[in-house]
């Protein structure tokens, strides 16, 4: 988890929040959101996350790029637009789950 988080810094991902689902979910432990400008950022956390050979099972990107889905099986990670983020607001959906890191 600390290496994900590490990667989103290091390539200026913004707002980044990861959330304990642990006790919520049996299918993953962590849920990451971030922001990021350009699909261009996006493709660079992806490629940098493949260098660090972080466990991906899967990567789904939206058409329009505003939302990349990047599930390292215990970890999913959301990076959006920040369009796109205020628009699907998952944040809000686990408002009362407890945040390892709110940036």
């Amino acid at each position: 988890m600390d290496k994900i988080l590490d990667i989103l810094k290091d390539k200026k991902a913004k707002d980044i929040v990861s959330i304990d689902m642990r006790t919520k979910s049996a299918i993953f432990d962590y849920f990451v959101i971030a922001t990021v400008d350009s699909s261009k950022q996006s493709d660079a956390i992806v490629n940098e996350l493949k260098k660090s050979n972080i466990n991906i099972h899967h990567i789904e990107t939206s058409n329009d790029s505003n939302w990349t889905l990047i599930d390292c099986f215990d970890t999913i990670i959301h990076l959006f637009s920040s369009q796109k983020r205020k628009e699907y607001n998952l944040e809000d959906l686990w408002k009362n789950t407890k945040k390892i890191l709110d940036d």
